[in-house]
């Protein structure tokens, strides 16, 4: 381990942008290891990493982390407290962008949207819409 004198020394803004970058890293190295998992959505599939190399990444990952662990005590690093309702609605928020992004006359930027396609993604974007914004009143009560 460092030396102590090392939490004494950091400046703020040091001690916040090492934070912030460890953090990130910490999160990734997580992601990493559902890529050992096999992911299938409407949309979308994926495979798994290959299974025998699990046991090794897990190994390293744990190691990653317990350096992120030494590295929090040694360095003084700020704990973040993420609010999963904040987090839920900036997700809300970004599906709801995502959806008026494809409203017809933004695709128009793409070529012409017939008709037929025209009246199709109004409806169903009208859908999506109202889901979004039934999960957002969701998030929002307090009595659930």
């Amino acid at each position: 381990m460092a030396d102590r004198s090392l939490h004494s020394v950091i400046s703020q803004n040091h001690r916040r942008v090492i934070s912030v970058r460890m953090r990130l890293l910490e999160e990734y190295s997580l992601k990493l290891l559902d890529l050992f998992r096999p992911f299938e959505s409407v949309l979308t599939s994926r495979p798994p990493l290959p299974p025998e190399k699990t046991e090794a990444i897990e190994g390293e990952i744990a190691a990653f982390r317990s350096r992120i662990r030494d590295m929090k005590v040694e360095l003084g690093l700020e704990h973040a407290h993420r609010s999963s309702r904040r987090e839920a609605a900036a997700l809300i928020s970004t599906m709801i962008t995502y959806v008026e992004e494809l409203h017809p006359r933004y695709l128009r930027g793409y070529g012409s949207v017939s008709e037929p396609m025209d009246h199709y993604l109004k409806d169903c974007l009208k859908d999506l819409s109202k889901t979004l914004e039934k999960i957002s009143r969701i998030l929002k009560d307090d009595s659930r």
